[in-house]
């Protein structure tokens, strides 16, 4: 969980009304319904990551986010900050900073197009090439496309480096309640020429129900894994405008649901291998508002008939 909120602003994909493509509403967050601080415990109660958000006019200004060793030291700080243009995002930068001296930051810059984001550019310090994020539309307005490519290098038998470039396609197919995702990765070399024996493909299924991701699909060649969730019928305080906004992929995580997540259910299974079953269930406290204050998350198991929880993680939200 202290991954997926670290990432909430910097993916900003896990918003949205449905796992339809529309904006309606604006990106204006509500007082009430966006967290101003999000504390996620361990299963001993300390403090393992701390996130807190200025908000002003309905807009994120920026964050802080604090990772915390188990001694209850600070171990790294994300400093995120937001410029608009209008009521669009125009540039995030972000600084990162741990307490043994490293320090890094990078900026995103935004392009939208009739509304929709069209790329999103992300640059380290004084590098001279970036990692830019192209999204393509169906005619009626869906996610078509998602085209990443990354900067990179390649170690040559003279000790030499090639620049070559990472690239991540993923194509998007909208049937009813399901969501088809074609995902093949390459890469490029200085020239812009497809290397050869290097292409992986994954294919993935998102399936949905009540505004709600209620299963995923992820297989290859040598594997298949399936996700399956529950919800209750309380408000996702993680699903806002804004970050649909900067992330039309948000239905492809269970943050991007209408609702809160009850229980989640994992099976992988590699080549000819016994399938592995992993089950997590969720519990909360809410406001009058049906936004969550808390939300336990608790690993599950059953040995001889008798199921068994263990808690593995608090989270706290505070509007």
């Amino acid at each position: 969980m202290k991954k997926i909120m670290a990432s909430l602003v910097a993916m900003a994909a896990l918003v949205g009304c449905s796992k339809s493509d529309d904006n309606g509403g604006g990106i204006s967050i509500s007082e009430g319904t966006f967290p101003k601080k999000i504390v996620d415990k361990g299963s001993n109660g300390n403090v393992t990551y701390e996130t807190i958000y200025n908000l002003q006019g309905g807009k994120i200004l920026s964050s802080t986010s604090t990772s915390y060793k188990p001694d209850g030291s600070v171990e790294s700080k994300l400093l995120r900050s937001f410029s608009y243009e209008g009521d669009y995002p125009k540039e995030a930068t972000y600084t990162k900073s741990r307490t043994n001296g490293e320090k890094e930051s990078f900026t995103e810059t935004y392009s939208f197009v009739d509304g929709k984001l069209k790329t999103t550019t992300r640059k380290y310090g004084t590098a001279h090439r970036a990692t830019t994020t192209t999204y393509s539309y169906h005619s009626d307005g869906k996610l078509a496309k998602v085209l990443v490519e990354s900067p990179g290098n390649l170690g040559l038998p003279n000790g030499q480096t090639e620049e070559i470039t990472l690239v991540t396609e993923t194509d998007y197919t909208h049937t009813g309640n399901v969501i088809s995702a074609a995902e093949k990765k390459y890469t490029k070399d200085a020239q812009g020429n497809k290397r050869d024996g290097d292409i992986s493909l994954t294919n993935y299924t998102y399936t949905f129900a009540n505004e709600n991701l209620i299963k995923v699909t992820e297989s290859t060649t040598n594997h298949e894994y399936t996700t399956e969730y529950t919800y209750d019928e309380k408000n996702n305080p993680l699903l806002q405008n804004f970050f649909k906004l900067l992330g039309p992929d948000y239905f492809t995580t269970k943050n991007g649901s209408k609702n809160n997540i009850l229980t989640q259910k994992e099976t992988r299974k590699n080549n000819n291998d016994s399938p592995y079953v992993s089950e997590y269930v969720y519990e909360y406290t809410y406001a009058d508002n049906n936004y969550p204050l808390t939300q336990k998350i608790f690993s599950k198991t059953t040995e001889n008939g008798l199921e068994k929880k263990e808690l593995g993680e608090i989270v706290e939200y505070t509007y």
